[in-house]
């Protein structure tokens, strides 16, 4: 095996009996066959290490914790015993297109200035769609580096599409961290950002993201997740913008981590996003258009939540920022989208409307 142009493919386990098997196939399955599947099972108490076992192929490297160590500590170990020029990130659920390592290394082979390749994805709750496994001639490149800075002001790349060079490791002293039980990945991606990651997005849905209730982010409570979010934002924003006051920093944070949007003034909201607009023309950070585009859906979304009870006056808040004009929604997609929103956060309305009266 080749250590030049070998790909390391790392998934971590713990019970997972009930996908490894379709997961582990899928990457053995690759058309670029020079892998190592370096698998480290964090003391799994199923059969997730029987089953790993009854596949014969020798790329699997598989190790076995003797204690748990959590996701972030497990992911690290891994990470430790990489190889490969080359970095695949695969979930223990999730389904690898067999084109996957092939495209997102050619697309870095075509690429050299740029650190790694993500992708759209597609979820699923039993059966994989179809479309991932179509034979794909070339790939279809989504976004640049230049936007993606913009989308990454709100969104975080998906990280079990994460395809990258393992050169950039060398520049960070820790990993993934510990403090972070449900949101280590964010926080290990914004690690990579914060020492020079570029990344291209390609549109081709070569990964299919198994959504079930013995998922990570299912396993926590919201408001575990709101903090992690909300810490790892922070450094996300002051990243992007140094010079962002600690003020606008954490109200980014907030509409990045959306539930306290709930208890933020308008004035306050319509300012912010402002200044965001603002900061990257004289930063000249992002793709402009891009940012104003994705500021749309975030304002929209921050317009709603801040709004709930009325949604008349979210969407005269909505309306209030000039620049996002060209790309604001109909009235009636705005009116669709609030009543969405206002189920979906029912129980936390109601709570919240329990403590203001306490």
């Amino acid at each position: 095996m080749s250590k030049s142009n070998l790909v390391s493919v790392i998934l971590p386990t713990y019970n997972g009996e009930l996908f490894i098997a379709d997961t582990l196939q899928s990457v053995l399955d690759q058309t670029y066959k020079n892998l190592e599947v370096i698998i480290i099972d964090d003391a799994s108490t199923d059969r997730t290490v029987e089953i790993i076992r009854s596949f014969n192929d020798d790329r699997i490297k598989l190790y076995v914790n003797e204690t748990n160590l959590g996701i972030g500590e497990n992911s690290n170990k891994a990470l430790s015993l990489a190889t490969g020029e080359f970095i695949m990130m695969q979930d223990h659920d999730d389904i690898s297109s067999p084109s996957r390592a092939e495209l997102q290394y050619k697309c870095l082979v075509d690429n050299p200035d740029v650190t790694g390749v993500a992708l759209h994805v597609k979820s699923f709750k039993d059966t994989p769609p179809d479309d991932i496994y179509k034979t794909l001639d070339n790939y279809h490149i989504d976004k640049n580096s230049k936007e993606l800075k913009a989308l990454g002001l709100y969104h975080f790349l998906t990280h079990p599409t994460l395809f990258y060079r393992s050169s950039i490791l060398d520049k960070l002293d820790n990993y993934y961290s510990s403090k972070f039980t449900i949101a280590g990945d964010l926080y290990f991606i914004e690690q990579l950002n914060s020492v020079g990651a570029s990344w291209i997005l390609l549109k081709d849905d070569l990964l299919a993201y198994r959504v079930h209730q013995s998922m990570t982010t299912a396993k926590y409570k919201k408001p575990q997740i709101y903090r992690e979010v909300l810490e790892i934002s922070l450094l996300l924003v002051r990243r992007h913008f140094p010079n962002i006051s600690d003020t606008e920093a954490l109200m980014h944070a907030k509409v990045m981590a959306r539930r306290e949007l709930l208890e933020i003034d308008n004035i306050s909201l319509i300012n912010h996003f402002k200044r965001i607009l603002a900061l990257n023309i004289s930063n000249d950070f992002c793709d402009d258009t891009t940012l104003k585009k994705e500021t749309e859906m975030k304002f929209r979304t921050a317009s709603i939540l801040s709004n709930i009870y009325s949604p008349l006056k979210a969407y005269k808040v909505y309306k209030s920022i000039d620049e996002l004009k060209p790309y604001r929604v109909s009235f009636w997609k705005f009116i669709n989208e609030y009543q969405k929103r206002f189920f979906t956060n029912l129980t936390w309305l109601t709570y919240k409307k329990r403590r203001n009266t306490e």
